[in-house]
């Protein structure tokens, strides 16, 4: 198994990066009462027995950001068989292009899926034995890249900050407990072992670009970690090795089957019921950390040079000859190139887990308590990365057999509309919702105009 740098490079500009940083939960949940992964927004929400569908207990896969394909991905006039292009072809205006950007362009890519869980009374509560695949990837890439490439000569000096790629996939084994205090308060809580099958962390936190004749000098520092299951750095031929001796990374290799991440993490959470109609709920999720161990760091570290983009598009006067992928895979090689990065050698890393903070209120319509409107509040706290949601939520159970709910949600990527619908008999419970719902996609399913989209689906065995 092999994966370059030039496929990543490619791959993050369609916005489908490999592996999704922290996973995202299915926050309509929060209100509908008929859901038994509720826990998951808040460990005081887990308020009956249940068995989850062994694999399908719940799957939530999806993406947010603040672009999608269309905005690197062109139509091109008077060519029917090769009628895309990239954002680089020279029939598409810079004006047009980073029009249409951010002073941060990101995405989190993510997937969420519950193998197995189980929750039991006991301990004059209920408890909780659940294990997750929990895969998360965040990207960030500022507006001066993109100008950069798009513009290339336009300016002497461009000076890009903040760039990031960040992935961490592991299985989280949950033993959780939430106990009802009284009439108003319960609590719950959650420990949560980790055990990490993949890392990779790139950053670039300045990098100056200025003209150097028929080349351009790079001064900065883009840093590599990466602990990929078992494996080892993949390397370019010893001629392109840096003066010092070390050796240039192409990408991973020789993988195996390996686990090198180990951590610990909990989540805290309450709910508190006002009145009648009011319940308030507060919850701190995944507080704790993964350690990485036999981690392999590269790095650029200094003063080098870059020739430049090449002419990416389809073909000479874009007359065809050339695919999209292709494309995207010179696009690829190019960038590669730009952040070129050598071995420092092997080590460890510890890192933090991106804590989330949710804050809700919900309340039951008097005149109709089968309607109650929710509002939560999501914060994730991750650097870089670091997201924050506010999301109104109506919901309606007019018999028991049947709950759904509708939502909108404004948030760090930007405006979004969800819903969910949640089937309940004696002893079954399926659901299936969207916290953000898709727009238009490609043919590959992938977002035209916003990454803001996901989709949650699973079953349960009630045990009341």
């Amino acid at each position: 198994m092999k994966k370059t740098y030039r496929h990543l490079a490619a791959t993050l500009l369609l916005a489908t990066a490999v592996a999704p940083a922290a996973a995202q939960e299915f926050r309509t949940a929060a209100f509908m009462q008929t859901n038994n992964y509720r826990h998951q927004i808040n460990p005081a929400m887990l308020d009956e027995a249940y068995v989850g569908m062994p694999f399908f207990g719940q799957i939530n896969v999806g993406a947010t950001g603040n672009f999608g394909l269309k905005n690197f991905v062109y139509k091109l006039d008077g060519n029917p068989r090769y009628d895309l292009t990239t954002f680089m072809s020279p029939t598409v205006s810079a004006g047009e292009f980073l029009g249409d950007l951010h002073d941060k362009n990101r995405a989190d890519v993510y997937i969420n899926y519950n193998i197995f869980s189980v929750g039991f009374k006991a301990f004059k509560g209920i408890n909780l034995v659940e294990l997750n695949l929990r895969s998360n990837t965040n990207v960030s890439l500022p507006y001066e890249l993109f100008e950069f490439m798009k513009t290339t000569g336009a300016k002497e000096t461009y000076h890009l900050q903040d760039i990031g790629v960040r992935s961490q996939n592991y299985l989280e084994l949950a033993l959780g407990h939430s106990h009802r205090i009284n009439d108003q308060w319960t609590v719950g809580a959650k420990l949560k072992f980790l055990f990490g099958g993949a890392y990779a962390d790139f950053s670039a936190d300045q990098l100056d670009v200025t003209m150097n004749g028929d080349q351009w000098r790079i001064v900065g520092d883009a840093r590599l970690k990466a602990a990929v299951l078992s494996s080892e750095f993949d390397y370019e031929d010893p001629s392109k090795n840096a003066p010092d001796g070390r050796r240039r990374v192409k990408g991973i290799d020789d993988v195996s089957f390996g686990l090198p991440g180990f951590g610990m993490g909990v989540d805290l959470g309450a709910t508190f019921k006002v009145t009648k109609d009011l319940t308030l709920s507060a919850a701190i999720n995944d507080l704790g950390f993964i350690n990485w161990s036999k981690v392999k760091n590269a790095s650029s570290r200094g003063d080098y040079t870059f020739d430049g983009f090449e002419d990416i598009y389809a073909g000479s006067n874009n007359t065809g000859g050339n695919k999209l992928g292709d494309q995207f895979e010179t696009l690829g090689d190019d960038l590669e190139e730009m952040f070129s990065v050598y071995d420092d050698g092997e080590g460890s890393s510890s890192q933090a887990l991106a804590a989330t903070i949710n804050i809700g209120a919900e309340y039951t319509l008097p005149a109709y308590r089968n309607l109650r409107f929710g509002f939560l509040y999501t914060s994730r706290l991750h650097g870089l990365y670091s997201y924050h949601q506010g999301l109104l939520s109506a919901t309606i159970r007019p018999v028991k057999c049947l709950e759904a709910s509708v939502n909108t949600a404004v948030s760090s990527t930007g405006c979004t509309f969800g819903a969910a619908l949640s089937l309940r008999a004696k002893h079954y419970n399926f659901f299936i919702g969207s916290d953000r719902i898709f727009g238009k996609v490609s043919k590959e399913f992938i977002p035209l105009n916003s990454l803001n989209a996901n989709v949650t689906m699973g079953m349960s065995f009630p045990l009341r």
